[in-house]
């Protein structure tokens, strides 16, 4: 790598040099470990290769320019820091040429440079705020890895066929060249995408922001089901002991019998007659317990119409009741309330532990089924202490599971850790309960490798089936490491032993996205995600799966067909994952919806769909993916406008949108090519020199970068694309000699339409057999890197026949104009039929020019002609050869029919109808004579 030279000692560190500089560094290429630093780490993956540096967004500046990639900070000691870990990296040639770093000056910016091996490398970035780092991701594009391949593989191949003359022998007898064969070569685009032979993009295309999971909290098993059971399901009230004459008791065990019973109204009045007799006695916990289940037991089943704190009657000055006062109808929830508030006075008071302990039971189920985590926890610290006190433990775990859950719900994690080291804890609770949670708390606080190291060194002591927190937790911490493969199978064993829970569709959702990061075969990935669609409980898995599958099955196709188009409607959300969708889901959503345009070419619609994006709301990195697809929007609509030939709209759009997307559009030596070509063809001089040295400007290795979603007809470098213009130029200044001049110097230029520009000069220049093989060479082997515009194919389609009809030999001009005839019927491309006609008329026109003409071809020819191209300027011409033929062949009355609607024709030119007289005249003495 090459690089700016430094005034103050900073150095460039060349791979080539480091183990002379720093003797201290092993410089191994291939696999490694990750570098231990303290701000830079660096992970090697089978796809790509990770970078993580553990900076504030605002501290360190990451841009990518060309092959080069820089570092800037105004932190002195972020700086040194990250110089120090550059030094201590191993460096991997696939991706990396070295680096050196220059150290600001001036209040200037630190800067590091990095350089990247070539153009194939790409760079994807992002920032995570949550861990507080920037994460960069080096791919190498194997599209431009393959190209330079094949390009290697065939310079030997032209250096061996170029010498032998037998072959040019062999060009000069053959006459006509079998075009019929070369069906393929008037449509280099589907030339070039049948050589790559890829169905799919690769997964940067698809639905492809990911992000992490939440943990997932060890689930909590209910102890009773609200709806059906009351607080005498904990407890049991006994019958009472007594002896004849005792009142007291008898009357406590009328009350009992009332409540088994279910007698609630007449059980009420017992204890209130009690409470009225004997006052707040020993018995008052019990009463109020008994209370609080015929509340309870009544909303489940009503068997009365609860009447509670109802207000005093109101009263004159005499004591003597006017009003009854109105009645409170209670709601069953005031009800409810009522009777925890019971419970509660029991538990504060009684003196029974059981008594107490089903209290606390029934009011922390409550606690919990209305979500209420703040009061579950202070409940189960009082069963806790209660339970620890009469050495109970089963409520000990019943109460610890109850803290853990509530804390974790709370996201009190300093304090799940505090309570795990408990003693009485971890004497009580489960061994895969405890590592459920200590695994939960290391991946809330992002500590992976904890994470897994713990599952690995208990996986084989666990019994089965291992606690499902434990796999989730660890199956997600391996996929956040990028460990796809053992992802899916903790993943796997999750769902295969717990998919009754929510959570299953989700980690189905991650068994189908690791297969698709490991770049599985797309037919396999699609099943996973219909999988997961069909199988999921969760409405927000079950669209996050939709949401991949049409990005995989449509934005991802290179050629989408009308059934995976149908699939868009997946996009649609239903009412259910509408609640659901979560910021995550929406940033996902509209990525996808975006590239499904893209893919599609619909670039208009993509355009405006991108404008009701909320950019602003979204994270820096999502940003800029979204700005790359609308900088590949912008170029989609300019390349159309100009294949098009709507020069006006290219220009126009250009202009709009140059300084929006600057780095992608502005800088883009593509796109600067087709303005400053339409600035030409508009004849504005002064725009397209402007446009022109804007493009001189730039660096000749300067490539687009992902995202690729227009395919450039014109893939070459800026130095190219600059002959191109210059050619352009003078040919549309019809200035052949200057022309021919600078093609003999490009003649080596393998990317420069050679064949083309040395056609139409020759032709020009009334070389007609030179013209014809150029034009044919084209024809045959058409260059895939520079394909030629419409406009360039109509010009060379138009010039080629032009240059064969000028040729003496007709019948090899029929032979090879009818091949390019079919040629160009098959492939219905809409761009060539301009093309088309030109060749069919001539083709007609040389059928008449035959010494011995073929009527019947001809009366053919020009009735299909007649029928097709009905608003052609050669339609009255072709009218006339048809009405000859006719009249000398079987169909005199409609030829002469024919030639007298040519004569009186208010449009017909002149010279038609002095032809068509003569025809008719000369019929009229054939007929007199016979």
């Amino acid at each position: 790598m090459t690089g700016p030279k430094n005034e103050t000692g900073s150095f460039l560190m060349h791979l080539s040099t480091l183990f002379k500089i720093l003797t201290c560094i092993l410089v191994t290429f291939g696999s490694f470990f990750p570098a231990h630093s303290r701000i830079l780490n660096q992970q090697t993956f089978k796809t790509h290769l990770r970078w993580s540096l553990n900076a504030d967004k605002q501290r360190l500046s990451i841009n990518k320019d060309g092959q080069y990639l820089n570092l800037k900070t105004l932190d002195q000691n972020l700086f040194n820091t990250l110089v120090e870990d550059f030094t201590k990296l191993d460096g991997d040639k696939r991706y990396f040429n070295g680096f050196n770093y220059t150290e600001g000056k001036n209040g200037s910016p630190s800067e590091i440079t990095v350089g990247l091996k070539d153009e194939s490398i790409e760079l994807f970035s992002f920032y995570k705020d949550k861990e507080n780092k920037h994460v960069l991701d080096f791919w190498i594009n194997q599209d431009l890895v393959a190209t330079k391949k094949a390009a290697v593989r065939k310079k030997p191949v032209v250096v061996k066929v170029a010498p032998k003359p037998v072959v040019k022998k062999k060009k000069v007898k053959k006459p006509a060249i079998k075009l019929d064969k070369e069906i393929s070569v008037l449509n280099p685009e589907k030339v070039a995408k049948n050589k790559a032979n890829k169905e799919y993009r690769d997964f940067r295309y698809g639905a492809a922001f990911v992000w992490d999971y939440p943990a997932f909290i060890p689930p909590l098993e209910s102890e009773v089901n609200l709806a059906v059971k009351g607080p005498d399901y904990f407890y049991e009230i006994k019958d009472r002991p007594f002896q004849n004459g005792d009142k007291k008791e008898a009357h406590m065990q009328l009350s009992i019998n009332f409540y088994r019973k279910q007698k609630w109204g007449l059980m009420t009045k017992s204890i209130n007659l009690y409470e009225k007799q004997y006052g707040k006695d020993s018995n008052r916990d019990i009463l109020e317990f008994m209370k609080a289940v015929s509340l309870i037991k009544n909303i489940i089943k009503p068997s009365i119409e609860t009447k509670i704190d109802q207000p005093e009657p109101v009263t004159n000055e005499d004591g003597e009741v006017v009003e009854a006062g109105p009645q409170i109808s209670t709601s069953k929830k005031g009800i409810f309330s009522a009777a925890l508030a019971k419970l509660q006075n029991v538990a504060d008071r009684s003196n029974n532990y059981e008594l107490k302990k089903a209290a606390i039971r029934y009011i922390l189920e409550s606690n919990l089924r209305e979500k209420d985590y703040i009061q579950s926890l202070q409940v189960a610290k009082e069963l806790y202490v209660a339970a620890t006190t009469e050495f109970d433990d089963d409520m000990i775990v019943r109460s610890s599971r109850v803290i853990l859950y509530s804390l974790a719900k709370l996201k009190q994690l300093a304090k799940m850790e505090e309570f795990l080291k408990n003693k009485a804890v971890i004497r009580v609770l489960p061994p895969q309960e405890g590592d459920a949670y200590i695994g939960y708390v290391n991946l809330v606080n992002g500590k992976l490798d904890q994470v897994i190291a713990s599952f690995k060194a208990n996986e084989n002591s666990y019994a089965k089936p291992i606690h499902p927190a434990i796999l989730f937790n660890t199956a997600e911490a391996m996929f956040r490491k990028a460990q796809y493969n053992k992802a899916i199978k903790t993943f796997d064993e999750f769902v295969a032993n717990y998919s009754f829970y929510d959570v299953a569709g989700l980690a189905n959702v991650r068994v189908a996205l690791g297969y698709d990061l490991l770049g599985k075969d797309e037919k396999k990935v699609l099943k996973l995600y219909e999988s997961a669609i069909n199988k999921s409980a969760s409405a927000k898995a079950r669209f996050e799966a939709k949401l991949r599958y049409v990005g995989l099955r449509v934005a991802r196709k290179f050629d989408p067909s009308k059934k995976d188009l149908e699939t868009v409607s997946f996009l649609e959300a239903t009412p259910v994952e509408q609640k659901e969708m979560d910021s995550d889901l929406k940033r996902l959503l509209w990525l996808t919806r975006l590239r499904s345009l893209l893919a599609q070419s619909k670039y208009e619609d993509a355009l405006a769909y991108l404008s009701s994006i909320p950019l602003e709301t979204l994270s820096q990195g999502d940003k800029r993916t979204l700005n790359g697809d609308g900088a590949e929007t912008v170029l989609g609509i300019i390349k159309t406008a100009y294949l098009n030939e709507d020069y006006p709209r290219a220009v126009k759009v250009w202009e709009v949108f140059k300084d929006q997307y600057e780095s992608k559009v502005a800088k883009n030596p593509y796109t600067n090519f087709i303005v400053s070509d339409s600035f030409l063809k508009l004849g504005l001089v002064k725009s397209f020199e402007r446009a022109f040295s804007g493009l001189q400007n730039l660096d000749n290795k300067a490539t687009r970068a992902f995202p690729k979603w227009v395919r450039a007809h014109k893939d070459i470098n800026v130095k190219d694309y600059l002959n191109e213009l210059k050619l352009t130029k003078l040919l549309q200044e019809q200035n052949w000699k200057q022309a021919d001049k600078l093609l003999g110097t490009l003649k080596k230029e393998k990317n420069i339409n050679y064949n083309f520009y040395k056609g139409v000069v020759a032709y020009n220049l009334k070389n007609y057999n030179e013209s014809v093989k150029f034009f044919e060479k084209l024809l045959v082997k058409p260059n895939l890197k520079n394909i030629l515009s419409p406009r360039q194919s109509f010009k060379m389609l138009t010039t080629y026949s032009e240059s064969l009809y000028q040729g003496s030999d007709q019948e090899r001009f029929r032979t090879n104009v009818a091949a390019l005839i079919n040629d160009l019927r098959r492939s219905g491309n809409k761009n060539t039929q301009k093309a088309l006609e030109r060749l069919e008329y001539l083709f007609i026109e040389s059928l008449n020019g035959e010494k011995k003409v073929n009527y019947d071809l001809v009366a053919l020819r020009s009735k299909e002609f007649l029928g097709e191209h009905t608003k052609s300027v050669y339609f009255d011409r072709v009218k006339y050869l048809r009405g000859v033929a006719l009249v000398n062949t079987s169909g005199e009355a409609e030829g002469k029919k024919l030639l007298e609607e040519l004569v009186q024709g208010a449009k017909t030119p002149e010279y038609l109808k002095g032809l068509a007289r003569t025809e008719l005249s000369s019929l009229v003495l054939k007929n007199k004579t016979l």
